[in-house]
């Protein structure tokens, strides 16, 4: 079910120069723009039900509220375009999903802010709530994951700007609430966000390809993925399946007829981009022939 907006989100930062209501400009101007980033794209997860990194600024908008009286900290909110076409639900529905929503987008902001600092236990924390706000939503579980882990992996240069200001002008950072999975982003934090790889091996994952091209003595190929935001991108892939090498098997059926094939692999993201899948087997169900 998807809803027009969710509740304000609070940024909050605090030591150094944002004790005395300050932070050097250009730092807080860097820090803001990631933060309108990851936020918008959880907003995209959570107002539309999709994740397209192409399509966020174009399907939410991520607007800065008035700043708190005697505090550091800013205030957002996350609108829908869309929100003249939203079907009418009664105000506590309405209540009870924009709550998830918000629980989700904060969530899902602090997961990936987790994931290039190093915090397992608060990628943990921040993906079970998330993933629980997004099945409250009507989302299966397999779908709030991926999209969950999607976010992530493409915002690796926006959590860089959004520590920019710590151990220059702050201390620490936090959006968010606590039990959204919220934490205050230190120094420390932001050395390990600053030096992470850009380079991800995702999780394990159905995925449905169409395979264009095929070595069988290297077993390496070439596919492109339905599921994709650029379906007719083409990827490298290498296929780890030692029934590859039997004549007749699935990837060189798959191959020869142009038909689409569910396999079971692991992606690699580049800077957040889908770049190679590691292909391990054959998934169990299998698409309709087409």
């Amino acid at each position: 079910m998807n809803i027009e907006k969710i509740d304000p989100i609070r940024i909050s930062f605090k030591g150094l120069d944002a004790d005395n209501h300050m932070v050097e400009l250009g730092a807080l101007a860097a820090s803001l723009q990631g933060a309108a980033k990851i936020i918008g794209a959880g907003g995209q997860v959570a107002l539309t039900g999709r994740y397209a990194k192409r399509d966020v600024t174009g399907s939410v908008r991520v607007l800065g509220l008035p700043p708190q009286p005697g505090s550091y900290e800013f205030w957002v909110m996350v609108t829908s375009y869309g929100a003249a076409s939203l079907t009418p639900v009664l105000p506590i529905i309405e209540t009870a999903v924009r709550t998830a929503a918000t629980k989700a987008t904060e969530a899902i902001v602090n997961n990936t802010i987790a994931r290039w600092a190093g915090r397992s236990k608060d990628v943990d924390q921040s993906n079970a709530v998330a993933i629980k706000a997004l099945e409250e939503m009507g989302h299966t579980t397999r779908a709030a994951m991926e999209m969950v882990e999607r976010v992530a992996l493409s915002n690796h240069t926006a959590a860089k700007m959004v520590v920019n200001p710590i151990g220059l002008s702050a201390a620490t950072v936090q959006i968010g609430h606590i039990s959204s999975g919220a934490f205050p982003v230190t120094e420390v934090d932001r050395q390990t966000i600053e030096r992470a790889e850009p380079i991800e091996i995702g999780e394990e994952r159905t995925m449905q390809v169409h395979i264009t091209e095929l070595d069988l003595v290297t077993k390496s190929c070439k596919v492109s993925v339905a599921e994709s935001d650029k379906p007719g991108k083409r990827i490298p892939g290498q296929i780890t399946d030692p029934q590859v090498a039997l004549p007749g098997n699935p990837y060189s059926t798959a191959f020869d007829s142009q038909l689409k094939i569910s396999v079971r692999c692991k992606p690699q993201y580049s800077d957040g981009e889908l770049d190679r899948l590691f292909i391990s087997d054959i998934a169990r169900e299998q698409p309709s022939a087409s």
